[in-house]
């Protein structure tokens, strides 16, 4: 999906702004490193817990982590309001490039190396 439909998922889920953020590839779409990202990866709050749990249907992916989705692109993880680190944009409220840098870094996955490189040489640039 590009930068265009992710805006228009997120919005249309109308969460009042902080109580959320898109995570990962979805926020590097808003740093021009990505041209389309596979889903959109979000922290919520409990706030915007609540309201999605009014106006989505949630399935609970793992219970343990507060893992859930939304449809077949949207996964979300319940978290603290000071775990939610974000920076506004276009609208939506999305990690900040050093933040997806630490959950990139921590999770170190093998498809995670080039977007490492690519957030490091943006962060240097910035």
């Amino acid at each position: 999906m590009d930068k265009n439909t992710l805006i228009d998922k997120v919005k249309a889920l109308a969460m009042e702004d902080g109580t959320y953020c898109v995570l990962a590839g979805g926020a590097m779409l808003f740093y021009g490193l990505r041209a389309q990202t596979s889903d959109i990866d979000l922290h919520v709050n409990e706030q915007a817990f609540a309201h999605l749990l009014a106006t989505q249907k949630l399935v609970l992916l793992d219970e343990e982590r507060r893992h859930y989705a939304i449809g077949e692109d949207i996964e979300l993880y319940v978290t603290s309001q000071e775990d939610i680190i974000y920076k506004q944009c276009e609208g939506v409220c999305i990690q900040t490039p050093q933040a997806v840098l630490a959950l990139k870094k921590r999770l170190n996955r093998e498809k995670d190396q080039k977007d490492i490189f690519a957030l490091e040489e943006y962060i240097k640039s910035e």
